[in-house]
Order: structure tokens, then sequence, then C-alpha cells
């Protein structure tokens, strides 16, 4: 199932910690003096775009592409087909796929992850730092360089990680490559926690 995603969504966050949050940011600039926001030539489409947002500010992760969900949510499809709003849209969201596999984790097991990623990222740093082929490696990581799906099927196989390379990607990709309100440095110590966590239950969350 395809979800819709908001790009740069932290930009609009309230940034405090209330798990029901009451009001996204909308900015003076978003009507007068964005590029990007001056080509969106159709009224209902600005509608839709700060539903958008709240909506998965709300839910915290991505919204459903589905029109049966949308007109729950009042969006008039008859009035404007949702295809014609995406394509008015492109510049602010994503279209992203979503395993069933994948879920949204509590604020606290957020925490708990971003602790462990922390740590495997510490590790990988130190690493990369005493191999003397990695030098490069070592500055990529912390320019940080989004990896493709098949990069990351790539490293998994080296490691021996049984993990679904597209399923990573999907997941942080619909966090625009962050962890709460932190950007990953290091995504392959990302895949590291995941392996780790995935090793110590009898079923495997991402495989």
């Amino acid at each position: 199932m395809e979800y819709i995603h908001i790009k740069n969504l932290e930009k609009y966050h309230p940034g405090y910690k209330d798990r029901t949050l009451q009001w996204a940011k909308i900015y003076f600039k978003m009507v007068q003096g964005d590029p990007d926001c001056e080509m969106i030539e159709n009224e209902v489409d600005w509608g839709r775009l700060i539903k958008f947002i709240i909506l998965e500010l709300q839910a915290q992760k991505p919204i459903p592409l589905d029109e049966g969900y949308l007109k729950k949510k009042g969006f008039s499809i008859e009035k404007r087909p949702i295809q014609l709003t995406l394509k008015m849209l492109h510049n602010f969201i994503s279209i992203v796929e979503m395993s069933t596999d994948t879920r949204h984790v509590d604020k606290e097991e957020d925490k708990e992850e971003d602790k462990e990623e922390d740590k495997e990222e510490d590790k990988e740093d130190k690493n990369n730092k005493n191999d003397n082929n990695s030098i490069t490696d070592h500055i990529r990581d912390k320019s940080f360089k989004k990896p493709s799906i098949s990069d990351i099927a790539a490293y998994c196989k080296e490691k021996g990680y049984s993990i679904n390379a597209e399923v990573f990607f999907n997941h942080y990709e619909a966090s625009n490559w962050y962890r709460g309100k932190t950007k990953i440095k290091n995504w392959r110590a990302c895949i590291v926690t995941w392996a780790n966590r995935d090793s110590d239950k009898p079923k495997a969350k991402y495989i």
C-alpha cells in the first residue's frame, strides 16, 4: 500500500513533547516568498497540503493514499482528483511504500532504539578510523549520503544480516532519514542495531 509523506516534516513540528499534538507550524513565507509554494495554483491543493501536514503530525507516520481514508478525513475527491493534487504538490510530498511488518513504535521505544543506534554509530566510526582503507568511508558517513536499496542489501549480505533492504530503506525514507529529531549519520550502524534487536526476538519485526 502507498502512503503520503511530507518532505522535511520536522520543520512543521510544534517542538514540544506531547503525544497528542494540538497544532502545527505554518510559515508566512509559504504564502509569500517561497518559490515552490508560489507554484501551487489551486486553492484546493493549498488546503490539502495543510491537511496532509496536520494528519501526518497527528498520526506520527505517513498517511494512507487511499480514497476511502481521505474521504473520511474530509477530502472531496469528486471536487478534485487526488492524483492532480499529488502532482501539484510534488515538491512537498513523496509517495512511500510501507511494509505491513512496519509499525510506528511508542516514543519510549524510539528513545531506546536511538540510544542503541548511537552506540552502534560510535562503534562503526571507531572501526572506520582504525581501518587504513576507510578514510573516505568515514568522511562519507559524517556528511551522510543516502544509501540505495542495493547498497543496503549488499551491506546486509556482507555482514550476514537477514534484513529486508526495501523495508529498511522505506522505514527511514519516510522520516527523511531522521530518528526523532536527530539526523542519521551512519546508516550502517542502524542496520547493526536492527540485526541485534531482531536476534533477541523469536520473530523478527523487519524481516
